[in-house]
């Protein structure tokens, strides 16, 4: 019974609270500045009441407004991902510009070339796939290319034209299997023939066994411009990277890095000079 009795008081309070409170704020609207000091008392009486609310419903209102701003911080995140995309691509036309002229400027200044006339070509087109070894140039017969002649860029010898048309021609690289050119060890002379072994591969060079000729590592060699080819002699064609003795005990095998990268070609060079008959 007593619990019941306090139960009904607490309701009564709470109720004649609520009333009061009513009253004071319809008085207060009305300017009555007499009820002042029973808005204070309310405002203190409620206070604990206003932060207990505060802490539940404030989760709840944070909830809402974030759903509610989703929309919104979406499509900010949407703005901020489409500059960060132009800006990437920005990088990269200016990386690309950039690795285009230095390719470009190589071609202008290949002293070992000597007075040989030669023509600069675009690359159009690489290799088609991982086995592919040959690359298309925006140069041809109109522009006096024709089949047989080198091919080459500021670094080196990159292949020769094996098919031409009016307006373009197909290069075979260096890194073709079926490729070979004559070679010299710089500056020992020791000669022999450089051939490809697959794109990203070294070339593999064979050379008579010399007990006396020691070739080491990091020489260079040129192209020898011996084999009746239509090569001239002295274009860089790779570094030696090690030796190997060859298949039967007859040759010394060099393993050499090709002086250019066939995967970053941009600009090339074909050297106008018809074969040796």
């Amino acid at each position: 019974m007593a619990t019941t009795r306090r139960a009904g008081r607490s309701r009564l309070t709470l109720a004649l609270l609520i009333f009061t409170s009513l009253a004071v704020l319809t008085l207060d609207f009305r300017d009555a500045g007499v009820v002042e000091g029973a808005r204070r008392i309310a405002a203190t009486v409620f206070s604990p009441l206003r932060g207990v609310a505060r802490a539940v419903t404030e989760p709840f209102s944070n909830g809402w407004n974030g759903i509610t701003d989703y929309g919104n911080l979406e499509a900010e995140n949407d703005r901020l991902r489409e500059r960060l995309e132009e800006l990437e691509g920005s990088s990269v036309v200016e990386a690309d510009a950039t690795h285009q002229l230095q390719d470009l400027l190589e071609q202008l200044n290949i002293d070992w070339v000597g007075d040989i006339p030669r023509e600069r070509a675009r690359v159009i087109s690489g290799p088609v796939s991982n086995f592919g070894h040959t690359i298309e140039i925006g140069k041809g017969s109109s522009s006096g290319i024709a089949e047989g002649m080198p091919v080459i860029n500021g670094a080196g010898l990159v292949g020769r034209v094996v098919l031409v048309t009016s307006s373009s021609s197909t290069v075979q690289l260096i890194t073709d299997p079926d490729f070979a050119v004559g070679v010299r060890v710089v500056p020992d002379g020791v000669t022999g023939t450089a051939k490809g072994n697959g794109r990203g591969e070294d070339l593999i060079v064979d050379t008579p066994l010399d007990a006396e000729a020691e070739v080491e590592a990091g020489v260079e060699l040129t192209t020898s411009g011996e084999d009746r080819s239509n090569y001239p002699p002295s274009i860089p064609v790779a570094t030696v990277r090690r030796t190997e003795e060859g298949s039967g005990g007859l040759t010394l095998d060099l393993i050499a890095e090709p002086n250019v990268d066939t995967d970053r070609l941009v600009f090339v060079s074909v050297l106008l000079r018809k074969a040796p008959r």
